[in-house]
């Protein structure tokens, strides 16, 4: 666990230097607990003792959903490219439909293809964000434009340090990381973040983490 929580304190560390400056969200993020307190998650999601660390940690703060209906999660912002949502614990069971649960005429009813083991803790653009919690470790999958979930990383501690090199280099472009005229991600950006995700993921789990989040 002392690797997640090294990932997860250079995560924060880059988030708040980036929110900062250059953040388009007030009140959207993740924060540390004052105090380690585990939050009420539905009994039918299994947590891994990773999620679990996560989970009792850190809280996802979004105050627009303070007081509503609203599923409540945090936004990590990657320069102007991506934008991933991290669903409070507390609203995980809600991040699980269209997935784990299909609705079937206004009733949900468990799919029959979706791995119980498997759970969505955040979404790009609705694309799911992936928790295998029955593996050491934590690995993390993403599903592009529906399509079959693949690994991005082998535990969630890698998951955030990858997290950390993309805003690291965001930051260092000023958040300026997509061509203003063809809304492309710049070439130099992706020059300056692939070296240091292919020596943390490899090159198969940088180009999938690429492609999720519409970088590449």
């Amino acid at each position: 666990m002392l690797e997640l929580e090294a990932a997860l304190t250079r995560f924060i560390e880059q988030q708040d230097l980036y929110n900062r400056d250059f953040g388009l969200f007030t009140d959207h993020e993740i924060r540390q607990r004052s105090e380690v307190r585990m939050p009420p998650v539905d009994e039918r999601i299994t947590l891994s003792p990773e999620l679990t660390y996560l989970y009792s940690h850190y809280k996802m703060i979004d105050a627009a959903a303070e007081g509503t209906h609203k599923m409540k999660n945090a936004a990590v912002e990657i320069g102007e490219s991506a934008v991933i949502y991290f669903v409070s614990p507390e609203h995980l069971v809600r991040q699980q439909l269209g997935y784990r649960w299909i609705s079937d005429g206004g009733e949900a009813m468990e799919s029959s293809t979706w791995p119980v083991h498997h759970v969505v803790i955040a979404n790009v653009n609705d694309d799911p964000l992936i928790v295998d919690v029955q593996t050491s470790g934590s690995p993390v999958y993403a599903a592009f434009e529906g399509g079959e979930p693949k690994l991005i990383a082998n535990s969630l501690a890698d998951c955030f340090h990858a997290l950390s090199i993309l805003i690291e280099g965001a930051i260092h472009f000023q958040g300026e990381t997509s061509d203003e005229e063809t809304y492309e991600t710049k070439p130099e950006f992706l020059a300056h973040v692939t070296p240091s995700l292919t020596e943390l993921l490899g090159s198969e789990q940088t180009e999938a983490l690429l492609e999720y989040l519409s970088l590449h």
